[in-house]
């Protein structure tokens, strides 16, 4: 059924005819009670399970992107390839292995559209006219993921729990949906039954609001009446006729196909994209089903049509089983060239024949015997675990990098791609349907701990290296540790790797980067493909970020300022400390409000629970720290009580020494502030070295704020000195 009819006229679509009479129903309250848990939904039997597919969906992008008609024919280009063809395209024979030249000779009138690009050393995608030049770009494939966010929103705001397969599919269990739907219709289907007992059979008249809509297949016995009564209908293309109704499970389906409908409608509405769509009681019959009756219509496959409906493809055809894994079934179950291999594996083998046959993977043989008979349960999943993201660039042979300047410009088209990324990663993260997970899931991010440079010389030589990285919230700052990262370790693989002074006058990388030589004209060896790869992702919340705790209670500007007087008034007690001066006179004293809302915001920010980046990458979480609160109570106590304020220098401008300080400690007091101060290394002021290096050893990891990781040092000290 297309989603451009503006009104649904009953006489197109299939009557229904109840065939209930004396038929108790197969199903229990039980197997009811299940749609109403998103755990337990798509175990029923009366599991409603849908898959929306875009139809060519990058062409369609650029279609509406271009203000075009559905009728218009666009491909979408790659360089000279195309990725994408709209079905208007398609009539004239062009297909996604023709190039640019063959498509144009096809339908001289074809609208070639260029995905948008990345410019060598930009942080942006955009658009440009014509075919850009490979040597210069990388294609992004962001507008189409901002689009598949959009599309998302609009399945979330319909289903509670949505699984996004990829930028162009997604599943949805209508399980919820349908138990509310039958309840209102059917309000006394649960009364007075325990959750063992059978439900009642289906009513004999149904509600006029239930109908079906789309391409309802008929089962075998459907199909045998009709060339009995000589009413052909060969091609199951031709709606209207009448579908039976027998018992609860299709009454499920009939209130599916509608909600099915309205959301692809919703869609074409809101957006313009028009979709296939497929409805079963399994992920992978619902996905055959989408790609069944392509394009804007649905396929609805009842449990009583399934056999039939698998009729029409071979097992290599579901998911998981294309390639040497299918191809491993036939031949082991011994499928002739001639057979449907899912006709014969369901009539020909036992779950136990199964697995004698495949007796190495117990669990892939009852995969098959489920599979072939529509049966495979697969529950569906709010987000996808992700275990690593990779941008990359094969340079043409003509135009390799061999300059650092160039390489640097692609890292930062590779960060900005992964900057891209991770934008709809949190959104994935952040967006979660209702069901299924806590409230506290659906606010954890995910970020990652590693990150490798892989880089490919023209000499055919290749190298990789990895270094550990901060967790941070802001995505702006992982792009910028993303580049800052990779060009050290660009830095460190020529330097170790190659014979740099050979190509720059005997200088090696070093020597010409503390001279500050222009990186244009800082030969490399020629790289021919170079790539990041971001890996080892963890789930984190706010709390567990470094940059989140100076975004909190008093802001990050103010914690800042915050540990910057600490700073100044420990240094200038050391300053007095060496000049000997014990003046106290003109000397401003630290409110007590100051510091208890200083350590308050400690507390508040949970500053035991950071997490140290281990310059040995493992994969295990590092312990949190508990404060001990009495332990800090009587910190504070102590410090009231021991009437042992120490003095701040009086920041207004004077040319004038810092008048000194008296101190007036007791012994075996607690010097708070003295505790705040991170310990100088022999050979210079810790935080000068990160401001002159940007980079931390002790985290062996490179920064991009100098002052905000000294900060983080600072909030660690503490913390391991409050808590032992």
């Amino acid at each position: 059924m297309s989603v451009k009819k503006e009104y649904i006229n009953a006489s197109d679509l299939p009557g229904i005819t109840t065939n209930s009479e004396g038929i108790s129903s197969r199903f229990k309250v039980n197997d009811l009670l299940a749609l109403n848990d998103p755990t337990k939904s798509y175990l029923s039997p009366l599991a409603v399970i849908a898959l929306i597919d875009l139809n060519a969906f990058f062409a369609q992008v650029e279609q509406i992107r271009l203000n075009l008609s559905p009728d218009d024919p666009v491909v979408c280009v790659q360089w000279q390839s195309l990725i994408a063809v709209s079905y208007a395209a398609r009539k004239y024979g062009i297909g996604r292995m023709d190039s640019v030249k063959t498509a144009k000779e096809k339908c001289p009138n074809v609208i070639l559209a260029h995905a948008a690009v990345f410019k060598h050393g930009e942080s942006h995608w955009k658009y440009v006219e014509g075919v850009p030049f490979q040597a210069q770009y990388k294609v992004s494939l962001d507008p189409y993921r901002r689009e598949s966010r959009k599309i998302n929103r609009i399945l979330k705001q319909h289903c509670d729990l949505v699984e996004k397969a990829s930028v162009d599919e997604s599943y949805m269990d209508f399980g919820r949906l349908i138990f509310e739907k039958l309840l209102q219709l059917f309000p006394n289907i649960l009364d007075n039954k325990s959750p063992d007992e059978y439900l009642d059979s289906i009513p004999k008249t149904l509600p006029n609001s239930l109908m079906w809509i789309g391409e309802i297949i008929k089962s075998q016995e459907e199909e045998n009446e009709i060339r009995e009564l000589e009413i052909r209908n060969s091609s199951q293309t031709q709606l209207g006729g009448t579908i039976g109704v027998t018992d609860w499970d299709d009454v499920c389906m009939i209130i599916g196909s509608r909600i099915l409908f309205d959301i692809r409608r919703a869609i074409f509405e809101e957006l313009g994209y028009t979709t296939s769509a497929g409805l079963a009681r399994t992920k992978s019959s619902a996905k055959l089903a989408a790609g069944f009756r392509k394009p804007d219509n649905q396929t609805i496959i009842r449990n009583c049509s399934i056999a039939n409906f698998f009729s029409n493809f071979q097992i290599n055809d579901f998911t998981g089983f294309g390639g040497k894994s299918g191809d491993e079934v036939v031949n082991r179950l011994r499928v002739g060239p001639e057979d449907n291999s899912i006709k014969f594996i369901r009539e020909n083998f036992t779950l136990e024949a199964i697995e004698e046959e495949l007796h190495e993977d117990l669990a892939f043989a009852k995969r098959v015997y489920q599979t072939v008979r529509g049966d495979y349960r697969q529950e569906l999943i709010n987000r996808m675990e992700v275990k690593s993201m990779m941008s990359r660039k094969n340079f043409l042979v003509k135009y390799p990098v061999c300059n650092l300047s160039d390489a640097n410009g692609w890292l930062q088209v590779f960060a900005s791609d992964l900057y891209g990324r991770l934008i709809e990663l949190d959104d994935q993260s952040l967006n979660l349907g209702l069901s299924q997970v806590s409230e506290k899931d659906k606010r954890t991010i995910n970020r990652p701990r590693t990150l490798m440079l892989h880089l490919n010389l023209a000499n055919g030589s290749k190298f990789s290296k990895q270094c550990g990285i901060s967790v941070m919230k802001s995505l702006e700052k992982c792009q910028e540790q993303f580049k800052s990262a990779s060009e050290r370790l660009l830095k460190e693989i020529l330097e170790a790797n190659t014979n740099m002074a050979l190509l720059n006058n005997g200088k090696s990388l070093k020597e010409l980067i503390n001279s500050n030589v222009i990186p244009s004209t800082i030969n490399i060896p020629p790289v021919s493909a170079m790539s990041i790869t971001i890996s080892n992702f963890v789930k984190t919340t706010d709390s567990n970020l470094i940059d989140s705790y100076a975004e909190s209670k008093d802001t990050r500007s103010n914690l800042k300022r915050e540990f910057e007087e600490i700073n100044q008034e420990v240094s200038a007690r050391k300053l007095l400390k060496e000049n000997g001066n014990t003046s106290t006179s003109q000397i401003s004293t630290i409110d007590k409000e100051y510091i208890n809302r200083l350590f308050t915001d400690f507390n508040n920010n949970q500053l035991s629970n950071f997490k140290l980046q281990s310059p040995e990458l493992d994969h295990e979480e590092p312990q949190k720290s508990k404060p001990d609160s009495e332990y800090i109570k009587k910190l504070f106590d102590e410090f009231n009580s021991s009437n042992e304020l120490a003095a701040v220098v009086d920041k207004r401008p004077s040319k004038s020494p810092p008048p000194p300080v008296i101190s007036h400690k007791k012994k075996g007091s607690i010097d708070i502030l003295s505790s705040l101060t991170k310990k100088k290394k022999s050979d210079g002021d810790f935080l000068q070295e990160l401001i002159e290096s940007m980079h931390c050893n002790l985290c062996n990891i490179d920064i991009t704020d100098a002052l905000e990781h000294n900060d983080f040092h600072l909030a660690i000290d503490l913390s391991k000195r409050i808590n032992g």
